[in-house]
Parts: structure tokens; C-alpha cells; sequence
């Protein structure tokens, strides 16, 4: 059977070809622990992304084929680079909050994949929300952002934690009087928008200017997709041909970003505790929103923890056995007739992902 052939049971040939078919055939067979023949995926993994064995994708799914990060555009005048620097500035200053204790950078810090390492986001007089502080890597490309895609833009995505009670806990007008008050700001502003005295939505524009040229570190990930799967050891290989086919992850972790931008409802919103979330529901009130919440990039997710939108998990393999499990029964729906009940998404299914194959997808994980 070729390469790129489909077997009758709908599974790619190529997962058929390089596994074994016990761990004892394994042992004579050139594969590794997991029983997947190394070779054989080096053979087929060559070249980029386009050359690589089709991923598994459901049917409908509009998906897109890995790809590199688009980069950073540059400053193209002055006037740009100043409103860089000023919204750089603006970014990381405490100044902004009501009592000049939190900033931005407080709850998206760039050695963190720009979160904050904390479970749930933690404002200004130590007032806790409800959901952990997201990664920005993908914000340059979403065109809904926050977990619930309450804002259509960046500036508006600027604008929401300052005014939060529970976050930056300040308003626009005392957030301006205090630029206002910084003279330097005010050179900045005159070089970027021509004036010392700047409107609303000149200020959060040059906060969202620096918000668009934020990028992951490159990886030995990057270095595959570009073409160089030797960068990989045969562990990430290995976790790189799962999370393309058989752990099913490229349903909604595709393209240059991994992520799909959507929303979905993986059977997290703990509908009917003490803890739920509706995630989207909470904000269009529209009950195909039911407890969805926007796909994260996986751009930077080792650095990225704890992770999923309550900071729930403490560690990547234990996301990835649950995701094996197909995320158990975290909600009620099987057991009330309420309407409101969440639906979780048909993506979500049982992996029957091995050990050996966990740890493998882990390690791809850890390189992205």
C-alpha cells in the first residue's frame, strides 16, 4: 500500500506499516519500547509538512497543515516604532491599575509563554478570578480573544483588564490621567500619533502594537517543520506522528499557531458544581456556546502551566491521559434533562494511547 494510502477501516496506512503488532515482534523488529519502528517514521517524516503522512482529521474539520510562525513585521516609520515602544512601556508599567500594583506583564510574563505559572489569574489586592491567565502567542492572529472570545480585538482585549474589578481594578480615565502624568510617555506619544495628550484608543492601540509582534522562541519543532525532522530524537518523532494521527490533536491544534481559534466544549465546564464555567455560554448566552472555551495555541505549552482554562492540570502527562480517557464524565449531562445541559464536543474520544506512547507525545509537547 502506498504512502498516504487510506486502510478499509479509515485509519492512514503508514501508522499500519510502522507499528508492530506486540512488543515481542517489537524486540525483533528494529522498534523501540513502544513498539513503533523509529526507521520506518524517519522515512516517512522527511522533508516538510506537506510531505509528512496526511494527519488524522473528523470529517468537516476545516484543518490547516502545520506551518512556521509568521514572523514579527517591523517598525515601517518612526511614528511606528515610537508607538512600539510606548505600548512596551505601557505593557509592563503597574502603573495602569487602580493602586499601582499590577501590570499587564503581572499576569503574562514572557518566561512563562506570557501566563502568569498560576492555577487562577490573581489581581490587584490579591482578588482571584475565575480562569487562569492565557498565552498571547496566538492573540497577534485570533480574531476572538479571552477564553470566552468576549473581545474582536486587541485593543479591546487591552481595555478589559484594566477596567476589571478583579484584575487591573482601574478605569480608562484614571489609567489616561496617570499616562498623563508621565513625561516620558508624553515624548513617546508626540513621536507615535503626533500629540503629547493621547486619546483612549491611541494608548491601548499602542499596547496592542506590542501585543502583535509577541513570538515563541524557536524549537527543535520549528526546525522540523521547516524541514529538519533530525532535530528531533526518536521520542518527539515518535510523539509528533501521534499527535498527528492516533491521540487525534490536530482536530483542533493545526497550522502555523496550533490552534484552530475556535471554541469547544471538552468536558471541563463542571456543569452544576461548585466550580462550573459555561466558558462562552456566559457571554452570548447562545446554548450551542455551552461550556466552550477557545482553543489555546500549543506554542510555547511546557512553559505554559497549569494549564486548561481553571489551571486544573499540573503536569502535561496528566492532561494527556485524560484526553486518553476521553476526558471521563466531568459533566452531568447523562444523568439531567436540563436543556442547558453542555454537550462535549465528538472530538474528544478515548485514545488508547500506550505508556510508552504518552510519554512520547509529552516529549513532542515539550518542544513546540
Amino acid at each position: 500500500m502506498a504512502l498516504g494510502a487510506v486502510a478499509r477501516d479509515g485509519a492512514p496506512a503508514e501508522a499500519v506499516q510502522c507499528q508492530q503488532a506486540s512488543a515481542d515482534t517489537a524486540a525483533t523488529a528494529d522498534a523501540d519500547a513502544s513498539g513503533w519502528r523509529i526507521d520506518c517514521l524517519r522515512q516517512q517524516y522527511q522533508g516538510k509538512p506537506g510531505q509528512w503522512p496526511r494527519p488524522w482529521i473528523d470529517d468537516g474539520v476545516p484543518w490547516q497543515e502545520l506551518a512556521p510562525v509568521p514572523p514579527a513585521q517591523p517598525p515601517a516609520t518612526a511614528a511606528e516604532q515610537a508607538r512600539l515602544i510606548l505600548g512596551t512601556a505601557l505593557f509592563h508599567d503597574p502603573g495602569l491599575s487602580g493602586k499601582g500594583a499590577v501590570s499587564c506583564a503581572t499576569c503574562h510574563q514572557a518566561v512563562r509563554s506570557f501566563t502568569d505559572g498560576l492555577p487562577l489569574a490573581v489581581g490587584e489586592d490579591r482578588l482571584m478570578g475565575k480562569r487562569r491567565s492565557q498565552p498571547l502567542f496566538a492573540a497577534p492572529f485570533a480574531p476572538l480573544l479571552f477564553w470566552d472570545g468576549r473581545a474582536a480585538s486587541l485593543e479591546e482585549q487591552a481595555r478589559g483588564p484594566i477596567e476589571n474589578p478583579l484584575e487591573m481594578n482601574s478605569s480608562l480615565e484614571k489609567a489616561r490621567a496617570y499616562i498623563a502624568s508621565v513625561p516620558q510617555y508624553q515624548q513617546w506619544a508626540e513621536a507615535a500619533f503626533g500629540s503629547d495628550g493621547m486619546a483612549d484608543d491611541e494608548w491601548l492601540s499602542a499596547i496592542a502594537s506590542f501585543v502583535r509582534v509577541l513570538r515563541p522562541a524557536s524549537t527543535a519543532a520549528d526546525a522540523a517543520i521547516a524541514g529538519d525532522t533530525q532535530a528531533l530524537d526518536d521520542a518527539q518523532l515518535l510523539g509528533l506522528h501521534l499527535f498527528r494521527t492516533k491521540a487525534r490533536c490536530m482536530n483542533c491544534h493545526h497550522g502555523a499557531l496550533l490552534t484552530d481559534n475556535r471554541f469547544h466544549n471538552i468536558g471541563l465546564s463542571f456543569f452544576g458544581r461548585r466550580n462550573q464555567d459555561l466558558g462562552r455560554f456566559e457571554h452570548t448566552r447562545d446554548p450551542a456556546d455551552l461550556g466552550t472555551f477557545r482553543t489555546p495555541s500549543l506554542r510555547g505549552v511546557a512553559q505554559a502551566g497549569p494549564w486548561m482554562h481553571n489551571g486544573i492540570f499540573p503536569n502535561l502527562s496528566g492532561i494527556v491521559r485524560m484526553y486518553n480517557a476521553g476526558m471521563g464524565n466531568m459533566e452531568r449531562g447523562n444523568t439531567t434533562d436540563d436543556p442547558l445541559t453542555p454537550v462535549k464536543s465528538p472530538h474528544i474520544q478515548e485514545l488508547n494511547l500506550t505508556d510508552e506512547e504518552i510519554k512520547a507525545l509529552v516529549a513532542w509537547l515539550e518542544v513546540l
